[in-house]
């Protein structure tokens, strides 16, 4: 199985972006600009992140193609949007069996992001692991927070049918925008929406 990690990196209208490859695009590193890094194991995290790079373009915000994360700097954006699926369930750390495992504890360390704001996504199966529903999103809001960034988008568990989650981090409240594309996929490109609008009111972009 291929593992994709790719941040979509995005620009305000008016940022200038040149062409790396031809699978790749560098957004602008000036700090008014916004990275989107994700991960994903069956391409469920892919698509729900396409969902938020299409709302993030309807509300005025240019996307670029992918990148590979190891390309990517994010001490250079103003505001980072991470998302990951949740393959090791009930672990304690390392849960979603993807390239995040590593950089959260090996990278993420390293780097000078006080301050940095940062919204995270999840993507997982409330019926199928119930007990477990997106946990390594509840990791990356964790270990951004150790790093200092100030986390903003979380959003209201209502309408949700998991049992526990490492993802709500406080009654009633996850610590970003869940998806379940194996239960409620035809909900995940109006919580990308509502999202994206509740991250603006915020003052995230």
């Amino acid at each position: 199985m291929k593992l994709i990690i790719a941040p979509l990196l995005l620009a305000s209208a008016s940022a200038f972006s040149t062409v790396v490859g031809p699978t790749a695009f560098r957004a602008s590193t000036s700090l008014s600009a916004t990275g989107v890094f994700y991960s994903t194991m069956t391409g469920n995290c892919e698509t729900c992140g396409g969902h938020i790079v299409e709302a993030l373009k309807g509300a005025g915000v240019d996307a670029g193609d992918l990148e590979e994360i190891g390309d990517a700097d994010a001490t250079a954006y103003d505001s980072l949007i991470v998302g990951a699926p949740t393959w090791h369930t009930g672990a304690d750390s390392e849960r979603s069996g993807t390239a995040w495992d590593q950089w959260l504890y090996e990278t993420l360390p390293g780097l000078d992001l006080s301050g940095k704001k940062v919204a995270v996504f999840g993507v997982g199966d409330q019926e199928g692991y119930a007990d477990n529903y997106c946990d390594a999103a509840g990791e990356l809001y964790d270990q951004f927070k150790a790093a200092g960034c100030t986390l903003m988008g979380l959003t209201s568990t209502d309408g949700y049918n998991h049992g526990e989650s490492k993802a709500e981090i406080e009654p009633g409240k996850f610590c970003g925008c869940m998806f379940d594309e194996d239960n409620q996929y035809d909900m995940s490109e109006d919580r990308a929406k509502a999202w994206v609008a509740q991250l603006q009111g915020e003052g995230f972009f």
